[in-house]
């Protein structure tokens, strides 16, 4: 009787690198947690940065995380239950980032301002559009047999990795970009605690980021480069 898709324990690397990873997510997301959430007890929006910071520093970040099998707990799951809970984890998180944009237009709405008329508004508006289509294709490229034989699964699978990996860049970008909005400092924020979040945030990305961008190298080499010979 065989364990697919099972691993042995996981090593002491594995799992630093999963509390450092976790660490440099998590301690942002409450900074912003801490500002935000007193900020929202007298203003709608308040908690506009409530719904993104936890919806991607944490939901959306893991899921890409747990899929990748470096988070310590996902790291002892089978592939096929990591898919699943990065399915899960993007749904949650789609959801309440869907409840973050909601508020923010609300509130502009109640405060008749001018909508998507910021540099942040707009990045967010791209970000969440891309979001939610490469979400969508992340549904054919876990039932790949849809569309096989006329599209080989490894096409589907790298640009599903590929727009993945952009959208987290794009998600952790458009974040550290609404650190500097004038809510920041009305919330009680610093220059230094920003700082600290941009640099928190872009270092936890790119450990996140290190095994999925090796991965799409491979099968773009699979997929593009000089086909096999057998022997």
């Amino acid at each position: 009787m065989s364990n697919e898709g099972s691993k042995g324990p996981p090593s002491t690397i594995t799992l630093a690198f999963s509390t450092l990873t976790h660490f440099l997510l998590l301690a942002p997301v409450i900074y912003i947690l801490v500002l935000a959430v007193p900020f929202g007890m007298h203003s709608l929006f308040g908690w506009h940065p409530v719904c993104m910071s936890i919806g991607v520093g944490l939901l959306i970040t893991e899921a890409v995380f747990s899929v990748s099998g470096e988070a310590y707990i996902a790291s002892k799951l089978p592939r096929r239950t990591r898919v699943t809970m990065h399915w899960i984890l993007h749904t949650i998180g789609l959801i309440v980032i869907g409840i973050g944009f909601i508020i923010i237009i609300v509130n502009k709405i109640k405060q008749h301002r001018n909508h998507f008329a910021t540099t942040h508004s707009q990045l967010g508006l791209v970000t969440i559009i891309l979001t939610v289509l490469t979400a969508a294709f992340g549904i054919l490229a876990n039932n790949t047999v849809w569309v096989y034989p006329r599209v080989r699964p490894v096409l589907i699978k790298v640009a599903h990795a590929c727009g993945g990996i952009g959208i987290i860049t794009l998600l952790l970008a458009t974040l550290i970009n609404g650190t500097y909005s004038d809510w920041w400092y009305h919330g009680g924020g610093t220059v230094t605690g920003r700082n600290l979040v941009f640099a928190s945030l872009f270092f936890a990305g790119l450990l996140i980021l290190v095994k999925p961008i090796l991965g799409a190298i491979s099968r773009c080499r699979v997929v593009f480069g000089p086909p096999s010979s057998d022997s």
